[in-house]
């Protein structure tokens, strides 16, 4: 799981990166339209990019780009790798749907506890509260976990702490992904973060190149519940 996080006053000014990085793609390599950019579809030449003049060596150089400017100094990255496979190792005895509702839960819990901490100590650093709203992609099957998650954040309000205001705000905001470039850029930093930390496919025609993995590893906060992070001819990315 993974995500982006941008101040409010910088929407505007990062959103338009985004828009002009989409454009200058469009251009250069002569697509009829650019829906949605997708990690999949970057890594093994599918959706807009199929049927098209784009080699392999094109999308290298556009999946750069786009990590460019997730990297931007304008962002903060968030990403938790659950291991199943770890994960059921002490779970055994439980129903396979409870193993699966817990899971999910402890993946959105271990997210949301991570950026939240973070809040906190923005807010101690600035001296002034920090306040968050998450945007999330319309998955139905994912829905209630992430509205269990962030109640569990903002059930009481303290006008006795330092900063009150500090936190996730619990009305989650859904949008499709086809609709929000920000949700399309987290979605390529979470596929970009499987394929380091897992595997690569016999699918791609592309991959995550050491200076990429470097770039990100110093820019990305986070949580993996795998003992040894898996190296896969590229360097690890340490969790904190």
């Amino acid at each position: 799981m993974a995500g982006l996080s941008i101040e409010s006053q910088y929407w505007k000014e990062y959103f338009w990166k985004l828009k002009n990085l989409r454009q200058e793609i469009v251009k250069e390599y002569g697509l009829i339209k650019l829906n949605e950019l997708k990690g999949s579809d970057i890594f093994s030449h599918r959706g807009p990019f199929f049927n098209s003049l784009i080699t392999p060596t094109d999308l290298a150089n556009i999946y750069e780009n786009i990590i460019e400017l997730i990297c931007d100094p304008l962002t903060n990255l968030f990403v938790v790798v659950q291991s199943k496979k770890e994960f059921l190792k002490h779970q055994s005895y439980k129903n396979p749907k409870s193993i699966i509702k817990i899971f999910n839960e402890r993946v959105w819990f271990e997210y949301l506890s991570m950026y939240e901490h973070f809040l906190i100590e923005k807010a101690n650093r600035c001296e002034c509260a920090q306040t968050a709203l998450i945007y999330s992609d319309v998955t139905s099957s994912q829905e209630k976990y992430i509205r269990r998650a962030t109640k569990k954040f903002s059930i009481r309000f303290s006008h006795h702490s330092k900063y009150p205001g500090t936190g996730i705000v619990e009305d989650v905001i859904f949008r499709d992904s086809m609709s929000s470039y920000f949700i399309q850029f987290a979605d390529i930093l979470a596929f970009s973060m499987n394929r380091i930390m897992m595997t690569t496919k016999k699918e791609d025609v592309i991959t995550v190149k050491p200076e990429i993995v470097n770039k990100l590893k110093k820019k990305i906060h986070l949580k993996s519940n795998i003992p040894d992070t898996m190296e896969k001819g590229t360097p690890n990315i340490s969790s904190e």
